[in-house]
């Protein structure tokens, strides 16, 4: 098996580097809906692939905005956050593959969210 957490910190650190969020961290912590460190990004596990030594890992990052800007504001600030991390993750030394962008992943209550989806392909495990 191969160690996933180091790469899900990779991508924290990719995000971070975007300047964009007062708050970068993994997992969706309980509570996230009442935070006020607005926008924010989570990076999510969906899941793991194993296929012999090698894992692929499926990740969300979730970006959140409050709503207290008019709707045609908040997706403009989302597909421009969203472009620029996904800019962030081509640039880690992993092979990334894209899957999609969600628009509308309202899982928080009084924050638009949405979230990029992607793998981390093809991490092989040490001997």
């Amino acid at each position: 098996m191969i160690d996933t957490y180091p790469y899900l910190v990779m991508t924290k650190e990719a995000i971070i580097d975007t300047n964009l969020f007062k708050s970068v961290k993994i997992g969706l912590e309980k509570g996230a809906d009442k935070a006020i460190n607005c926008p924010f990004a989570r990076v999510i596990v969906e899941d793991m692939e194993y296929k012999g030594v090698l894992t692929t890992v499926t990740l969300e990052v979730l970006i959140v905005f409050d709503t207290k800007n008019d709707i045609e504001k908040l997706y403009s600030e989302f597909l421009t956050a969203s472009n620029k991390v996904i800019d962030s993750l081509f640039k880690m030394p992993c092979k990334v593959e894209l899957l999609n962008t969600i628009t509308d992943e309202d899982r928080l209550a009084n924050f638009k969210a949405g979230m990029v989806r992607f793998k981390i392909k093809d991490l092989i495990a040490k001997q």
